[in-house]
């Protein structure tokens, strides 16, 4: 049976739902409406209505690099015009204190940076464009 709790990520509220294991049973997928939801502005214990799940695959357009996580952009080690191999570093988030560096997917021209050091950023939030 799952259970309910309630954190607190960059000052956002979420209500999200903890299913324990026990010892040999499998971990399963949640189903997409069990994604945290944020909780409403007025820090109301009740949970805010569950919203459609959010395709942030959809708002990455070809040639984007996207986050594999929620952070901080701590440093971007690209600029518009700069040819990049597959491989080459990006930039690098930054999530509970922890650095982890985006890397290219594909060889080309970086033809839009999206972010900057400092900004916060999404799982799945496009970064760079390489053409």
């Amino acid at each position: 049976m799952p259970r309910q709790f309630k954190v607190t990520v960059n000052g956002r509220e979420y209500e999200v739902s903890v299913l324990e294991l026990t010892a040999g049973q499998a971990a399963q997928s949640p189903p997409p409406a069990a994604v945290a939801q944020p909780m409403a502005a007025t820090g109301s214990s009740a949970a805010a209505p569950a919203a459609a799940p959010r395709s942030t695959a959809a708002a990455a357009g070809a040639g984007d690099e996207v986050a594999g996580m929620g952070g901080v952009v701590v440093e971007v080690n690209v600029k518009i015009g700069q040819t990049v191999a597959a491989g080459d570093r990006l930039l690098v988030l930054e999530a509970m204190k922890m650095k982890t560096p985006v890397i290219a997917t594909r060889a080309g021209q970086v033809t839009r940076v999206l972010v900057a050091p400092g900004d916060a950023v999404e799982g799945g939030q496009p970064l760079v464009t390489i053409a």
